[in-house]
């Protein structure tokens, strides 16, 4: 019997021997719905625990704002968070990747990002560009990944808020004539801060995966289990 169990263990790799891979990760401070919470009840924050069921991952969380977060990866201070693609971001995270492309299919979610505008305001989105903007700038917070889509549309941009929040009390003292932020998040401040005041138009500005993504140094030093564990990030959400 010892024999056989020492030939079974003999046919694992290295990490499935040692344990689970520990991943320190960043969640934002404020609740980003319907993705993710401080409390760890967010629809990806599920996809990763279920996913470590089948990959042995033990993600330890650290609870920080979005800025620090990206900051914190960037330097190695966290392992990993979970963002939308941006080429920059590859400079210092890897992505799960296909074919030179960030694949889609071990994605964690989706995001929808959104415009919003003041109730019985002109402005609209039709889905490709922009009715009754003209000149009038759209207010967003700086770094996120539909500011180069505004930029390429050619809409002036105020990107000067610091929060979802701040967004929109721009919109609110009608500093800007839209606003773009994340759906989730954007409908519960307008439930919670605008209601009657501010609506959010039906149709997505755009529509991107969320990612696990991992520091580069890290990845480079357990590239099997990170690339087995967004495996068990896509089995888990083909799973209906």
């Amino acid at each position: 019997m010892r024999k056989i169990v020492m030939t079974l263990l003999l046919g694992l790799p290295l990490w499935a021997q040692a344990g689970p891979l520990e991943l320190k990760m960043c969640i934002f401070d404020h609740p980003f719905p319907p993705m993710t919470y401080p409390d760890g009840s967010g629809q990806a924050q599920e996809v990763l625990r279920r996913a470590s069921r089948l990959q042995p991952v033990q993600i330890n969380t650290v609870v920080a704002p979005r800025f620090q977060c990206m900051e914190q990866l960037r330097t190695g201070q966290v392992d990993a968070m979970l963002a939308a693609f941006i080429e920059e971001r590859t400079s210092y995270s890897a992505f799960p990747m296909k074919d030179s492309q960030p694949d889609a299919s071990r994605a964690v979610g989706e995001l929808n990002f959104s415009v919003s505008r003041r109730r019985g305001g002109s402005v609209e989105w039709d889905g490709k560009q922009f009715v009754n903007l003209g000149r009038q700038p759209v207010g967003t917070q700086p770094g996120l990944l539909h500011v180069s889509l505004l930029r390429q549309l050619n809409v002036v941009i105020d990107d000067s808020a610091s929060s979802p929040e701040q967004a929109f009390a721009m919109l609110a003292q009608n500093r800007v004539a839209a606003v773009v932020t994340q759906q989730g998040e954007g409908e519960a401040i307008i439930s919670r801060k605008y209601k009657g005041d501010i609506e959010m138009l039906a149709t997505p500005l755009v529509t991107t995966p969320l990612y696990l993504i991992v520091n580069k140094v890290f990845y480079q030093k357990h590239q099997a289990q990170v690339d087995g564990y967004w495996d068990a990030v896509r089995q888990v959400r083909s799973i209906k």
